[in-house]
């Protein structure tokens, strides 16, 4: 996974999309970064398998990535499939997207969304 130049934060930060799930690596993931990085937006992964409560869904998952994202924007994923956009200015509880991506394609809209949202352009829809 490489990652597109970016400026740098005052604390030497790159401003990124986070994407954290829950259990073993989702093969989504992979199609997410691509369709995040073809919009030329950083992001960071990684997995929140060890953090408790290991029962957090997907909402869950989604707020705290975007908390912890220098651009407030994160996507969390469950075992299940569930995957969602969140953005940390929104109640925890009201996501932008929510999806059960069934191919490689919708999955990589999601992550072509979630960098559309960070450039402020109109979100493509999950086909």
């Amino acid at each position: 996974m490489s990652e597109p130049r970016a400026s740098v934060a005052s604390d030497g930060a790159v401003p990124h999309i986070s994407i954290q799930y829950r259990g073993p690596k989702p093969t989504t993931v992979e199609c997410i970064e691509y369709g995040i990085e073809e919009e030329g937006v950083p992001w960071r992964t990684r997995s929140v398998a060890e953090e408790p409560p290991s029962e957090r869904t997907s909402t869950e998952i989604a707020y705290r990535a975007a908390s912890d994202s220098g651009l407030k924007i994160g996507i969390g994923i469950t075992p299940d499939g569930t995957h969602v956009i969140h953005h940390a200015r929104l109640p925890p509880e009201e996501p932008i997207v929510r999806h059960y991506p069934a191919t490689n394609s919708q999955a990589r809209t999601i992550g072509t969304n979630a960098a559309r949202l960070a450039k402020r352009m109109p979100l493509k829809p999950i086909e």
